[in-house]
């Protein structure tokens, strides 16, 4: 089943950001600081705190989080009926590949 499921990710132009999240747990959004002028047109700044979401982080962590997608749907359309439903509970592909490696052993 592994090697079934790499050699379907190896087909796909992100393959490896894919791989990447089968291994590591994903970005978790955190609180973030931006320089802001205190007035329009001003030189000074002030720090404002957000937090971030999807349409204001990173393009990489942007790429990484749609990889996180994909391999979650590669992995439950590539499995065997008899563990979706153990799997389709897991919060991320990482979890879903620990779990799918515990079923198989």
């Amino acid at each position: 089943w592994k090697s079934r499921i790499k050699r379907y990710i190896d087909t796909k132009p992100n393959h490896e950001l894919i791989r990447y999240c089968l291994k590591n747990p994903p970005h978790e959004y955190t609180w973030a600081d931006k320089a802001v002028p205190v007035t329009e047109g001003s030189s000074v700044t002030t720090t404002e705190r957000y937090m971030e979401n999807y349409k204001n982080v990173s393009q990489d962590i942007h790429d990484q989080l749609n990889a996180k997608a994909k391999s979650v749907q590669i992995i439950l359309t590539g499995i065997d009926n008899d563990i979706y439903s153990t799997v389709d509970a897991c919060p991320n592909a990482c979890e879903m590949w620990k779990a799918i490696e515990r079923l198989k052993q």
